[in-house]
């Protein structure tokens, strides 16, 4: 009767690992479905100027990306390059704006802007 009975708690014990593997499948399948539909996640990590120009790091930590579109300072669209691509998902993009700006900035990657003060 023991074996009967560890053998039934093992048989559950495997079963409700399972279980919580196939959850967490589901739930991580929900969220990025829902990060897509809500859009691009992007921060701003920081900005700096000096006399060589303005930099403004940005981090995509989402699971869809979209490229830099337009940088303004001032409401004024300006020159700009940047590291980041197509497609820059969870990674790290630096912007530089030549010759250095100050005041306002906006940033925008895909359908979302991003304000700072630079």
């Amino acid at each position: 009767m023991l074996a009967v009975t560890i053998a039934l708690l093992a048989g559950a014990s495997v079963v409700a690992v399972l279980s919580i593997g196939d959850a967490s499948n589901l739930v991580r399948g929900a969220s990025q479905a829902e990060q897509r539909n809500a859009g691009v996640l992007v921060s701003l990590v920081t900005s700096q100027t000096n006399a060589t120009g303005t930099y403004v790091w940005l981090y995509d930590y989402g699971w869809t990306s979209e490229p830099v579109k337009a940088v303004y300072v001032q409401g004024e669209a300006v020159h700009w390059s940047s590291t980041c691509g197509g497609d820059w998902t969870d990674g790290l993009c630096a912007i530089t704006i030549v010759p250095p700006q100050r005041g306002g900035l906006t940033v925008v990657v895909g359908e979302v802007s991003i304000e700072a003060t630079v």
